[in-house]
C-alpha cells in the first residue's frame, strides 16, 4: 500500500512539473513576441539594412525560368516548373557546372596549404576553371585573405571578379569633400615628418595659402542653414594632378614613405581613384604611390582591405606600360610566395616579366636611359618620319591605260565600302603575294652602320621567312611604348627585362629637392643603383646592359666599384654584355661652357660631369679598360651621325661624336640617326635591334646552373686526363 501511494506521488509530482514547464515556456514565447512588437513600433525593421543601396539578387542557372517574366499570374508559373529539360546535353551541362563549382572550392581550400608549390599549383588550377558564375566568383572573393589575393592577381589569366570591391566604394563624395580629405592628408603627412620634408611644407603654403588655412575653404554647408560664405575657388583638374604629384613626392623617399598607410592615404586615393579612374596620368602616380609603399611588405593588409588589389591586378594588364609596370612592381613586392625573394625599390622597373611565369629565367636584362630621359620614353619605338612623302594612293591613281569603264568600276567599290575594308584587302593581297615569292628573298635591315670598327660585322640582312618580317607585316601600324618589353620576350622567352629610371636636370635654376638633391653625382647613383638592383635579385645569373648616353657612364661606374670591392654581389662575374648607345666616354663638347655661360645658365653637376675631356670621365674609362683585362665582357657600341635639332628653333647639335662614344674595345658602329633616336629602333627588322638580340640569344642558351655542370664536367676530365 505504500508502494502504490509513493508511486502515485511521484506520478502527480511530474505531472505537474511538465504543466509548469510549458505554461513558463509558453508563457516566455508569448513576452518574447510582445517585445519584439514594442521594439518594432520604436525602431524600424530595416534600419541594419540602410547599407545595401543595391539591391540583392540569387543567381538562379535553371532554363526553367527563362520565360518567368512572361506569366501574367504567379499560378501560371507552376507549369513551367514541370517541364524540367531531360536530354543528355542538359543533365552533362549541369554536372559540368556542379563540379566547376565543387573544384573551385576545393583549389581555393588548397591555396591555403602550407607547401608554396601546393597553393602556385591550387591557384593556376583554381584560374584555369571555366563556366563559373557571377556568384561562383563572389563566394570566393567574400572568404579571401591578402596572400591569395595578391598571389591571383599576379596571375596574367585570373578573372577580376574574384576581387571585391571595399565596401565604400559605393560611397558617393562630393568633389569638395575630396579635396577636404586631400588637404587633411597632406597636413597629416606634414604633420608625421615634423616638418622636414621642405618641399612638402611649401606646397602646402603655396596651394593652401591666405585665407584656406583656417579651413574656411572647406565650409561648404553653410549656405544651407543661412550663413554668408566666400565665392567657391574654382578646383580644376590640375589642381587634382598637383595634390597627387605632392603625396607621390613624398612617398619616393624612403624615410617618409611609412607615413602614408599610418595617414590613412589609402582610403583617401581610393576616393580620388573613383572621381578621376579616367584619367591615366592620376592611375600612373596612385599606382608609383602605392608600389613606394609596397616596399614594406608589412602593409599588405592595410592595402588589401582598402581594396587596392583588385585595382591593381586590372592595371597590371593596361597596355600602357607607363601604367602597367608599376603596379606589377607593387604586387611583385606584396607577393610573399615569391619564390625568388625579389623586390623592386623606388627607381627599379619590372618591364618583363610582369606577371608570374612558369619558366626560369636564364637572363637578366637592364636598360638605364640618359640625361633628361626616362623608362617609358627613351626605350620607345622610333616614330615615324612626316618630312618623308608618302606614296600616292593607288585607289586615287588612274593608270593611262585604264579604261574608264574600269576606272568607274573601281570608283564605286570605294564608294561602297569604308576605307578599312579596302585597307584590309590591300594587306590580305601583299601579304599572299608575298607568301608566294617573298620567301627566296633577303630584306636590307633598317637602320644599317655607314661606318664600323669591326672584325665580324652583321647582320644586315634579314631572310623574307623570318618571324620578325611575319609579324612586323601582320601587326602593320601597331607601335610599341617599350620595344625591350615587347620585342625581346618573343625572340628569347626566358628573359628578365628591368628598366631603372631616374630624374636630372640641365641647370641647378631649376627647382629641386633639398633632400634628394644631394644624389645627383654619378658615384651617388651608381651606388643607389647597385644596392637596389641586388635586392631585385641582379647577380644571381647572367647580365647584359644596355645604357644610352650617361647611363653608359652609370654602368661602369657601377661595374669598376664592384671591381674595385672584389665584387662581393657577384655583378661584375655575371656580367656578359654592355651595349652602348652614345655614350660619351670622353665627354661632351656641349657641356663645355666658359665662365661667362656657367654663371649665367648655372649647369647642374650632371652637366659639368660630362665636360669633355672630363678628368673623372677620363680616370672611369681608364679603370674600366683594366677591369675589362680581368672579365671577358662583350661590348657593342653605336654612335650617332647625324645632328640632334634641340630647344624651340631646332638648332643642330651634334651631342656625341664619334671619337667620344668609340670605347676603344669591342665592336663599334656609326648609325646614320641622331641623339633622341639612336636607342629607337625603327622595327625588329632594325640593325640596332637585331645586333642586340644576337648578343642576347648567345648568352641565354646556357644558364648557370648548365655553366655550373660544365666547368665540373670540364674539371672532372682534367683530373682525369
Amino acid at each position: 500500500m505504500v508502494i502504490q501511494n509513493y508511486k502515485k506521488f511521484i506520478f502527480y509530482l511530474k505531472t505537474a512539473g511538465t504543466s509548469v514547464v510549458v505554461i513558463s515556456g509558453c508563457w516566455f514565447l508569448y513576452q518574447l513576441r510582445q517585445t519584439k512588437l514594442l521594439v518594432n513600433s520604436v525602431i524600424p525593421p530595416r534600419v541594419l539594412e540602410l547599407e545595401n543601396v543595391r539591391a540583392q539578387y540569387i543567381y538562379i542557372d535553371d532554363p526553367r525560368y527563362k520565360d518567368i517574366f512572361m506569366f501574367n499570374h504567379v499560378n501560371n508559373l507552376n507549369p513551367a516548373l514541370q517541364d524540367e529539360p531531360s536530354t543528355l546535353n542538359y543533365k552533362f551541362t549541369k554536372w559540368w557546372k556542379s563540379l566547376n563549382h565543387d573544384l573551385a572550392l576545393r583549389f581555393f581550400q588548397l591555396a591555403h596549404d602550407e607547401d608554396k608549390t601546393e597553393r602556385r599549383r591550387a591557384l593556376d588550377s583554381l584560374v584555369s576553371l571555366t563556366y563559373l558564375k557571377d556568384w561562383h566568383y563572389c563566394q570566393i572573393a567574400q572568404m579571401m585573405d591578402a596572400r591569395t589575393a595578391v598571389s591571383l592577381a599576379r596571375s596574367p589569366k585570373a578573372d577580376l571578379r574574384f576581387f571585391m570591391k571595399p565596401p565604400q566604394f559605393q560611397q558617393q563624395q562630393k568633389l569638395n569633400e575630396v579635396i577636404e580629405e586631400l588637404y587633411n592628408l597632406l597636413t597629416k603627412l606634414n604633420a608625421l615628418c615634423s616638418g622636414r620634408h621642405l618641399c612638402l611644407l611649401q606646397f602646402l603654403h603655396k596651394k593652401f595659402q591666405g585665407p584656406y588655412q583656417d579651413n574656411s575653404m572647406f565650409e561648404h554647408d553653410l549656405s544651407s542653414v543661412g550663413l554668408p560664405v566666400s565665392p567657391p575657388v574654382a578646383w580644376d583638374q590640375a589642381f587634382f594632378i598637383n595634390c597627387v604629384h605632392a603625396i607621390h613626392h613624398h612617398s619616393s623617399l624612403e624615410e617618409h614613405s611609412r607615413d602614408l598607410a599610418d595617414a590613412g592615404a589609402l582610403q583617401v586615393l581610393l576616393n580620388v581613384y573613383k572621381h578621376l579612374g579616367d584619367n591615366v596620368d592620376i592611375c600612373i602616380l596612385i599606382a608609383k604611390i602605392i608600389s613606394n609603399l609596397s616596399s614594406h611588405p608589412e602593409y599588405l593588409n592595410d592595402i588589401f582591405q582598402s581594396g587596392w588589389i583588385g585595382i591593381l591586378a586590372a592595371w597590371s594588364r593596361h597596355q600602357d606600360i607607363r601604367l602597367a609596370s608599376p603596379a606589377s612592381r607593387a604586387l611583385i613586392n606584396l607577393d610573399p610566395d615569391d619564390s625568388d625573394d625579389e623586390r623592386y625599390f623606388q627607381r627599379i622597373y619590372p618591364l618583363y616579366p610582369l606577371h608570374r611565369v612558369n619558366f626560369k629565367k636564364k637572363l637578366d636584362l637592364v636598360f638605364i636611359h640618359g640625361l633628361l630621359g626616362g623608362v617609358f620614353v627613351t626605350w620607345r619605338q622610333r616614330d615615324v618620319d612626316r618630312s618623308v612623302p608618302l606614296p600616292d594612293d593607288p585607289i586615287s591613281t588612274t593608270r593611262p591605260d585604264m579604261s574608264p569603264s574600269k576606272h568607274l568600276s573601281l570608283r564605286s567599290i570605294v564608294d561602297d565600302h569604308p576605307s578599312e575594308f579596302l585597307r584590309d584587302l590591300a594587306k590580305d593581297l601583299e601579304n599572299r603575294e608575298w607568301q608566294r615569292v617573298g620567301n627566296d628573298f633577303e630584306v636590307v635591315l633598317d637602320d644599317c652602320p655607314v661606318n664600323m670598327k669591326s672584325e665580324d660585322p652583321g647582320p644586315f640582312f634579314c631572310s623574307g621567312d623570318d618571324e620578325c618580317i611575319q609579324e612586323t607585316s601582320q601587326s602593320c601600324g601597331s607601335r610599341t611604348q617599350c620595344w625591350p618589353k615587347d620585342w625581346i620576350p618573343k625572340d628569347v622567352p626566358n628573359v628578365r627585362v628591368i628598366g631603372i629610371n631616374y630624374t636630372s636636370n640641365l641647370s641647378m635654376w631649376t627647382p629641386l629637392c633639398p633632400i634628394e638633391g644631394v644624389r645627383s653625382t654619378i658615384k651617388e647613383r651608381s651606388n643607389e643603383f647597385t644596392q637596389k638592383l641586388v635586392v631585385a635579385g641582379v647577380g644571381k645569373r647572367p647580365i647584359i646592359w644596355a645604357c644610352h648616353s650617361m647611363g653608359g657612364l652609370l654602368v661602369k661606374k657601377m661595374l669598376v666599384e664592384e671591381w674595385k670591392n672584389g665584387d662581393a654581389n657577384n655583378i661584375l662575374r655575371n656580367t656578359k654584355g654592355i651595349v652602348f648607345y652614345s655614350t660619351p666616354h670622353r665627354g661632351s663638347h656641349i657641356a663645355s661652357l666658359n665662365q661667362t655661360t656657367q654663371m649665367l645658365i648655372w649647369p647642374s653637376i650632371e652637366v659639368q660631369e660630362l665636360r669633355e675631356e672630363s678628368p673623372q670621365l677620363l680616370q672611369l674609362h681608364d679603370d674600366f679598360l683594366k677591369m675589362l683585362k680581368e672579365h671577358d665582357i662583350e661590348i657593342i657600341s653605336f654612335t650617332e651621325t647625324k645632328p640632334t635639332r634641340c630647344t624651340a628653333l631646332k638648332v643642330p647639335i651634334t651631342i656625341v661624336n664619334s671619337n667620344s662614344a668609340d670605347p676603344g674595345v669591342g665592336e663599334f658602329y656609326e648609325i646614320p640617326q641622331d641623339h633622341l633616336t639612336i636607342c629607337k629602333p625603327a622595327s625588329r627588322q632594325s640593325f640596332l635591334y637585331q645586333k642586340v638580340l644576337a648578343m642576347i640569344k648567345r648568352h641565354s642558351q646556357i644558364s648557370n646552373d648548365d655553366k655550373y655542370h660544365w666547368e665540373n664536367l670540364v674539371t672532372f676530365f682534367e683530373k682525369v686526363m
